[in-house]
Order: structure tokens, then C-alpha cells, then sequence
């Protein structure tokens, strides 16, 4: 997962499934089940819980995305919609 070195301040930490590579910030790994992730919906349907989305692609344009992806600079997530 690539973060931009500007998404957190020296000494942040940064919860994730992958690792950041971010100069000065923690991760913290994160292990989800189901019941997390059904919390994490219902944060995401009250409006507590927002993403940031950089960017959008239909299906047929994913291998676009993905080079977006790796080459970096998009600020959010990248988002493929399917149908």
C-alpha cells in the first residue's frame, strides 16, 4: 500500500492491513473478523466513518487503476466499480 509521506505527522500511528512505508509513522497491523468489519459498515452508513476517494474507475479500466496505484500521488483511495 503506498501512503503519501504528507498523510500523517512524525510520530502518527496508522492503522492498516499492509505496511505503510511511511518515514516516522507506526503501523498498527490490523486483523479483521466479521464482526469488525460489520462495525466498520455501520460506522461508514451513520456518517461516522468517511473515506477520502482519489480516484474512480470503471471495471474494464483496471489495470489503469492499478498503475495509478503503484506510480502514487492519487490523495485517497482508489476506487474500481464493478457493474
Amino acid at each position: 500500500m503506498w501512503v503519501p509521506a504528507t498523510a500523517a505527522r512524525t510520530g502518527a500511528r496508522a492503522a492498516s492491513v499492509a505496511e505503510t512505508g511511511v518515514p516516522g509513522v507506526a503501523s498498527v497491523f490490523c486483523r479483521l473478523d466479521r464482526s469488525d468489519l460489520v462495525a466498520l459498515v455501520h460506522l461508514a452508513e451513520s456518517g461516522r466513518l468517511t473515506v477520502r476517494v482519489g480516484a474512480t474507475y470503471p471495471l474494464d479500466r483496471a489495470a489503469e487503476a492499478q498503475r495509478a496505484l503503484a506510480a502514487g500521488g492519487i490523495p485517497g483511495k482508489i476506487v474500481v466499480e464493478l457493474g
